[in-house]
């Protein structure tokens, strides 16, 4: 596994990471805000995002662990194939899942929009 690869597939993951955010907030998120019998619900947004994360990467088969053994064996000129598991992929979705919240919170904190500082007209 070429270092370039290593890069597409982290890449990758941060994107799933952002695309389940935006799914879970956007499909369950909004209607769990606005309808009354849902909100009592809302904390168990973290583990559809969980669940919805470990979906995307069982289906793309994305193992973050694998990458990260690969790329460390690259770069140490070792020898060595981790090859993808089932479990790598499981954890690797809950990653994702739990990276979405993250990223959430990181996106939210610097791409606030600057308030102007008041000028009082004389």
């Amino acid at each position: 596994m070429t270092l370039g690869t290593i890069a597409i597939l982290i890449a990758v993951a941060f994107a799933l990471a952002f695309l389940t955010e935006s799914l879970v907030e956007y499909l369950m998120g909004t209607p769990m805000e606005h309808v009354a019998v849902l909100k009592p619900w809302k904390w168990s947004l973290m583990y559809i995002a969980a669940a919805v994360g470990v979906g995307l990467a069982l289906y793309w088969k994305i193992d973050l662990i694998a990458v990260v053994a690969n790329g460390v064996a690259t770069l140490s000129k070792i020898e060595l194939s981790w090859s993808v598991s089932p479990v790598g992929q499981i954890l690797s979705g809950l990653i994702i899942g739990r990276g979405s919240n993250f990223l959430h919170d990181f996106l939210g904190k610097v791409l606030v929009k600057p308030e102007l500082p008041f000028k009082a007209q004389p």
